[in-house]
This record gives structure tokens, C-alpha cells and sequence, in this order.
């Protein structure tokens, strides 16, 4: 689930700042009167940058909190009420799609926004993401042994996340438009070819071969136990499916995300392929037949079985059909839309929720390592170490948001976020 996440959407990258609300339109200025010859011409304007989308950082904060949700529960409530179910059903699988999603926009800020970055600005944008690639899959590796060792459950997302922005390298210099297509190409194909190729393992076909044969000789299948076929084809979380959702995230972050007209067209978008999606799984599901031929589909949460392609049909979490992507995508659509107007107007109050989001890496690790904690703790150990574990979920909620907004007032960026970066920034240097 991890994730460094730039973010990156059309980052407003403007010719002029932008207006605040009601601000009148400047008018055109006319040619300046050239300076005489005895006066020094006047200083250049420098124009304001475009600052950071906070509405980025709290739709990456609802996506960490989704987890967080799963993974421990909802905080102040009972595990079994009818308001933690609710919010447990809605975070469950959509969490993931969303920190995808965004892991698009990001790169899509950092490439350029509206404006792709051309020439060697390209070329340097691209070896910093595929750096940050490198180190996120290092940091999955590491977390991924020590939750192993721990006991613990959790499917670390930070290596998948890794290989998403290596994968979305060779996309970086597309513009909205076909930053879309490619999107719309890849949920269409990537969830169908997953589905074959997990089919031809399943029956012994050449996949079956191919896999034995790569995994004897894969290090990172060797020595951690989540190898390049895990990440992209047999994981939770495989790269087959989920690429699209990030390349839907790039092509949003072409947008003008900081025009309102954008933002509505952008959540009416996400609300009708939402809509689309589901419906479809529905009516399959409960008007043609598939109850009575498959069963349920709220039994099967993961991988579909292979036996059947109709399962393609299902919309349930993690089992990475077009369905569930695309539902998804749709919704995290409707999620940034939400976030980028509620921050622009309550920037104060949503400050230490944004500054979680903008740490989502280091918040996202230090999860897990509280997970491998209360896996490796018994159930009755009592004093403090008992009390934190049976209260986990409302510590963790409360330390990280605190945390964070301490961390961000004095500190900066998150530790994990800044070596992250700055990882990317010494190995791939700007020449400009």
C-alpha cells in the first residue's frame, strides 16, 4: 500500500499566477516606455510560484486513513457496528485504487502539470521518478521482511507502488489527452491479460513454465519473497491492473486542477464511471444469471478463480478486474475533486490533515512496523504494552495526525519523503 506519492496533477503550472476567488481580470498591460539611456531598465517580475495542492495531500490522507481503517479499524467505534462496517466496506479495496490514482497526479506535478516537461527537463524528471521507483521497491523489500519475520498479515504495498512509477516512466511526456487513451487502453487490457496469465499457471500452460524458470533465478523472489512476477502478476496488488489507475491519475494531473470548472467536470466524470462500473457488476450479478451460476460475489475478495472469465464481471476489492479498477478510479475522481475545494476554503482547520497526507510514506511504514509489533506481542500481554495494543487504532489515528502536523511545522518534509527525494535529485542530476 505505500507510496510515495507525489503528487502531481496539472499543477496549475499557469503563464500568470492564479486569480483568487472574485478577483477582478487584469487587464492587458500596455508596452512599458523604454528606459532612457541613462537608467538602469527595471528589475524583472518574478511571478509567484503556484504552491503546493493541498487538496492533493488530503485526498492522500483519506487514502492512508481507508488503510489505516482496514488494517485496524475504525477509531471510537465498535469493530462491529453498523457505522464501522459502512466505512470499512467503502475504504476496503478503494483505498488502494485511490493511493494509485494519486501517485499519478503526482507525477504528473512533478513532469510539468498542464505543461509536460520536453528535452533534457524530461530526461532529468525521468531518472528522479525512476530512482524514487528503485528506493520505494527497497523500502517494500525491507518492510516486507520485517512484517514476514513479525508474523503479521499485511501485504506491503510500498514495493508494488515502486514498480508503478517505473511503469509510468515512458508515459511521463504525454498530455491530458493521451495520458487518457493510455489509461483507457490499460484498464481494458491489463486486468483481461492478468487474468490469462494467472489462468495459464493455474492449468500448467506455458505461464505455469515461465514462472519456475524466472523465480529460480529472480533475487528479489530469492531473498525477500516478493519477486518482479509477484509485484506485476500473482501479488495483491499486481501492476497489470493497478497500472491504469495510475495512468488515470496522470492524465487528471494534466488538468488545471486549480480551476473549479475543472474540478466539477473532473467529479461528474469520476461519479458516472462509478456509477457505470458498479451497475454493470450488479445487473450482471442479480439480472443475468451469474448468482445462480458462480455464486455470491461477496465470497471472493483477491484473486477471481481462473476457471471461470464471467468473474471478470465482479466489482468485489483486490480482484483486480476492469470493474473494480475502474469503479475506483471513478470514485477517487469524485474524492480529489471534493478535497481540492474543501482545502482551498478551510486551509487551517484541514492543516494537520494535510500534513499527514504529505507524509503518507512515513505514516504508511510506521503503520506497518505497529503492525508487526502486534503481531509479534501476545494477546494477553498486559501494562502499557497491552494497552497500546488494544487501543491501537484510536493512538495511531490521533500520534499520526499530531505527529505529522509537528513534524511539518518544524521540521518539513516527512524523513522517508525527503530522502526519497533527495535520493532522486543526487543520482539524477539537473543540467540546466
Amino acid at each position: 500500500m505505500s507510496q510515495s506519492h507525489p503528487a502531481h496533477p496539472t499543477n496549475g503550472l499557469l503563464t500568470r499566477p492564479p486569480l483568487a476567488d472574485g478577483a477582478p481580470v487584469p487587464r492587458v498591460a500596455e508596452a512599458p516606455e523604454p528606459a532612457a539611456p541613462d537608467e538602469e531598465p527595471p528589475p524583472p517580475v518574478r511571478r509567484a510560484s503556484p504552491g503546493r495542492l493541498a487538496g492533493v495531500d488530503l485526498a492522500r490522507w483519506i487514502a492512508i486513513a481507508g488503510m489505516l481503517v482496514i488494517h485496524f479499524g475504525a477509531p471510537f467505534l465498535e469493530f462491529d457496528s453498523p457505522a464501522s462496517s459502512i466505512i470499512f466496506n467503502y475504504a476496503w479495496g478503494r483505498s488502494t485504487i485511490l493511493f494509485a490514482f494519486l501517485a499519478g497526479v503526482s507525477l504528473a506535478l512533478v513532469s510539468g502539470g498542464a505543461r509536460p516537461h520536453r528535452g533534457r527537463p524530461a530526461r532529468t524528471t525521468a531518472g528522479r521518478v525512476a530512482v524514487r521507483g528503485l528506493a520505494l521497491m527497497a523500502i517494500g523489500w525491507c518492510l516486507h521482511l520485517v512484517v514476514t519475520a513479525a508474523g503479521s498479515n499485511l501485504t506491503v504495498i510500498i514495493t508494488f507502488y515502486g514498480l508503478y512509477f517505473l511503469l509510468a516512466v515512458p508515459f511521463l511526456r504525454m498530455g491530458a489527452r493521451w495520458a487518457a487513451t493510455a489509461a483507457v487502453l490499460a484498464l481494458a487490457a491489463g486486468p483481461q491479460l492478468l487474468f490469462l496469465l494467472r489462468r495459464s499457471r493455474d492449468t500448467g500452460g506455458a505461464m505455469a513454465s515461465f514462472t519456475d524458470a524466472w523465480n529460480a533465478w529472480d533475487p528479489a523472489h530469492l531473498l525477500v519473497g516478493q519477486g518482479m512476477l509477484e509485484l506485476g502478476v500473482y501479488g495483491y496488488y499486481p501492476a497489470l491492473a493497478c497500472t491504469g489507475a495510475v495512468l488515470a491519475g496522470l492524465a487528471v494531473g494534466r488538468l488545471d486542477l486549480r480551476s473549479p470548472v475543472v474540478r466539477l467536470r473532473i467529479a461528474l466524470g469520476g461519479m458516472l464511471l462509478a456509477a457505470v462500473a458498479y451497475r454493470v457488476s450488479w445487473h450482471a450479478w442479480y439480472d443475468y444469471g451469474l448468482l445462480s451460476a458462480l455464486g455470491p460475489r461477496e465470497e471472493v475478495i483477491g484473486s477471481v478463480p481462473t476457471d471461470d472469465a464471467r468473474w471478470l464481471l465482479t466489482s468485489m476489492p483486490h480482484t483486480s478486474t476492469t470493474i473494480e479498477v475502474a469503479g475506483g478510479v471513478g470514485v477517487a475522481m469524485g474524492v480529489l475533486a471534493g478535497c481540492l475545494h474543501i482545502a482551498e476554503r478551510l486551509p487551517r482547520l484541514l492543516e494537520p490533515l494535510t500534513a499527514t497526507g504529505a507524509m503518507a510514506l512515513t505514516v504508511y511504514a510506521l503503520h506497518a512496523l505497529a503492525m508487526s509489533w502486534q503481531a509479534w506481542i501476545p494477546d494477553d500481554y498486559v501494562g502499557l504494552a497491552g494497552w497500546t495494543d488494544d487501543n491501537m487504532t484510536e493512538l495511531f489515528f490521533i500520534g499520526s495526525i499530531i505527529g505529522a502536523f509537528l513534524w511539518r511545522r518544524l521540521v518539513g518534509r516527512g524523513p522517508l519523503e525527503a530522502g526519497v527525494s533527495d535520493l532522486g535529485k543526487a543520482l539524477a542530476r539537473s543540467r540546466n
